[in-house]
């Protein structure tokens, strides 16, 4: 099941070009292009005249050709000619997908085209801003999206999954306390006199301890998570909203169903400090590799689950933001499904 009516990661912007590129989005082979005038275009990835991928053809100028018999659609999914008849059969057109680009991500809407609002795309500045240095990839993960969901709302795996970079003591000390707010749901720890994780203390002179936070929001509208996470001097008054000796570093993560047990994981981790120093960009580089170790874990995961299609689940007292964050999509999907 997917929420539809939502505005997803299709793809960053350097990888639409003029060579079409298929990607599979909530289940529907979508192919990605752009025009000869620079604009993205998003298309169902299937000529309307025999099914051949339109992936599978080239891109003419401001049109999509069809690598099987050669029609030609334009950006609107409109078939504009035939090679071998002068006139277009009528009603001869694809399912053309709204884009928007923003962020230096490209973001596609798979609902009901009347309500792709842009205005509904949360501004993640730290992306593309001067005064952030920011690092990002995608990763295709092979489980369930929101395996990769819950991992990323939960804050205290980082112990266990990433002992050596996330964890620290303070995770497991502090409740997460969850609210919700419309559609959103938020999470914070703070933790005061707390140790740093290590890549924290590698990356900052906070040495010791230190004021510590980790909070999130969960947009389910855009299958995203936003980060606000950092480390502050002792007593330095970070938690009543002075942050002139804040080490702050924010993190997304752009969460978009392929099929149901395959998603494509977008990220970018990106820090206010030292943006010319060669020795911190290559720690906080290694974010990398611990966004790796969750796509490890939820891999395996998913493999149990397969095993083990109809074994319980038990919950304990820390699973709150996760459990909060998949009745909320739940619901969600189900208004939809009720509205359609």
């Amino acid at each position: 099941m997917y929420l539809e009516a939502a505005w997803y990661v299709a793809a960053w912007d350097h990888e639409i070009g003029r060579t079409p590129m298929s990607r599979v989005l909530l289940g529907r082979p979508v192919v990605l292009w752009r025009t000869e005038s620079g604009g993205a275009v998003a298309l169902e990835d299937r000529c309307c005249h025999r099914h051949a991928p339109l992936s599978a053809g080239k891109v003419i100028g401001e049109r999509i050709q069809c690598g099987y018999h050669g029609l030609e659609f334009d950006a609107s999914g409109k078939c504009v000619a035939v090679p071998s008849q002068a006139r277009v059969p009528p009603g001869a057109r694809v399912r053309r997908y709204p884009l928007v680009e923003k962020n230096r991500w490209v973001w596609i809407w798979m609902g009901d085209p009347e309500g792709a609002d842009p205005e509904l795309i949360p501004d993640i500045y730290w992306h593309d801003s001067p005064d952030w240095a920011a690092v990002g990839d995608r990763f295709h993960v092979r489980c369930h999206y929101q395996a990769l969901i819950d991992i990323q709302l939960d804050n205290t795996h980082s112990s266990f999954v990433h002992p050596g970079s996330l964890g620290n003591a303070g995770s497991l000390r502090h409740s997460p306390k969850v609210e919700r707010d419309g559609e959103l749901l938020h999470n914070g720890r703070r933790m005061r006199d707390s140790d740093p994780p290590p890549l924290f203390a590698k990356a900052t002179p906070v040495k010791g301890n230190g004021d510590v936070w980790v909070t999130w929001t969960y947009r389910p509208r855009s299958g995203l998570i936003t980060f606000d996470t950092g480390v502050a001097p002792l007593g330095s008054g970070v938690f009543e909203g002075d942050r002139s000796q804040a080490f702050n570093v924010f993190n997304t993560h752009g969460i978009t169903p392929e099929t149901d047990t395959t998603c494509h994981h977008f990220w970018v981790s990106s820090r206010d400090f030292a943006l010319d120093d060669p020795e911190v960009t290559d720690t906080m580089a290694s974010i990398r590799e611990v966004f790796l170790e969750d796509v490890e874990m939820v891999e395996l995961q998913q493999r149990s689950i397969a095993a083990y299609p109809d074994a319980p689940s038990v919950d304990v007292n820390a699973d709150q933001p996760t459990i909060q964050a998949r009745a909320l999509l739940h619901r969600l999907i189900a208004a939809e499904r009720d509205a359609a």
